[in-house]
């Protein structure tokens, strides 16, 4: 029996080891994140108080791509995280320049970028 149980913790400290560098992808911190960058990036948005609430929200973690596409449409993420909701900073809306870089007009492979203008 003693054999059975370690190779289950061998097993479980290799998939363990596998997880590990997903879980510490570098990832962006923003107050408000707008979606510029590497649409592929994660950005987070730190903890935000609750109105009405002790305790703050959790950190909303989305890739640029998706943070993007929410500021274009006039939408933000609610404090607690579970809603799409009206972006309270609305009126400052900028225009995003959106253009392909890297790979070829034959083979693609390039990622899209998009900035501020």
């Amino acid at each position: 029996m003693a054999g059975k149980s370690s190779s289950k913790f061998v097993i479980l400290a290799v998939f363990a080891n596998l997880a590990l560098p997903a879980l510490a992808q570098s990832r962006a911190v923003q107050a408000y994140p707008d979606g510029t960058g590497d649409p592929d990036a994660i950005t987070c948005r730190p903890p935000q108080r609750i109105p009405g609430q002790r305790l703050p929200g959790p950190e909303v973690c989305k890739l640029n791509a998706q943070w993007a596409l929410l500021r274009r449409n006039g939408q933000d993420i609610s404090a607690d995280g579970r809603d799409i909701v009206a972006d309270p900073k609305g009126s400052n809306i900028k225009a995003m320049d959106c253009h392909m870089q890297g790979g070829s007009a034959t083979n693609g492979g390039g990622q899209m970028v998009c900035n501020t203008q």
